[in-house]
């Protein structure tokens, strides 16, 4: 087992039993867990693990949890991704789609993206792009900069410098709520969902 598989099996075991005692700092909005936004959500395309075109327009209908990451992270990210499990198996509704985009491209192959995310379910969904800069440009937008610790051009090991924000997008393409904490409930989340899913179905 990998370093990187040896962190998510610890990260995702202890997600379920360790996210609960933690709360945010911040004042709620609108009386929902996370930051309340609502704007259209960045379009964006990159490749899935198969290679091909991957969109955000392909999830309109669903709710969609987007993550930029990356897989040598040493906590944020497979705590994140824990949240997102926990989400996936604590909800019975078939409209939910969690999307990861590596910001590691040079060291987070297909292979390894695929080997992680596909053990989760078919509503995981981890994509790459060959340009690190790409990446960047969208990340920004959603105002989840990132910048590597060093040159990653010559270095081997080496960290990356990113705010481990989560991102809910609703069924329109809006990006309605940020959760910008490193220790998430994810049951009030969950409540987030419930929340909107009243005022769409009011609207």
């Amino acid at each position: 087992m990998n370093k990187v598989q040896t962190y998510g099996l610890v990260f995702l075991s202890l997600s379920l039993l360790l996210s609960l005692p933690f709360v945010f700092s911040w004042i709620q909005d609108d009386d929902l867990y996370g930051h309340s936004l609502n704007q259209e959500a960045k379009p964006f395309e990159f490749k899935d693990t198969a290679g091909q075109p991957h969109s955000l327009a392909q999830h309109r209908g669903n709710y969609v949890f987007l993550y930029f990451g990356y897989l040598n992270c040493d906590e944020v990210c497979h705590n994140q991704v824990g949240v997102m499990f926990n989400i996936h198996h604590q909800t019975a509704e078939q409209d939910i789609d969690f999307i990861f985009v590596t910001m590691d491209p040079q060291r987070d192959s297909d292979e390894m993206l695929d080997a992680y995310f596909n053990q989760f379910g078919s509503n995981f969904y981890a994509l790459r792009s060959d340009s690190i800069k790409q990446v960047q440009s969208i990340a920004t937008l959603y105002n989840a900069a990132f910048f590597p610790d060093r040159n990653i051009a010559t270095a081997e090991d080496y960290e990356i410098e990113h705010p481990g924000t989560l991102f809910l997008i609703d069924p329109t393409g809006k990006l309605r709520v940020m959760y910008p904490n490193m220790h998430l409930r994810y049951d009030y989340i969950i409540e987030d969902l419930t929340q909107l899913r009243k005022l769409n179905t009011n609207h």
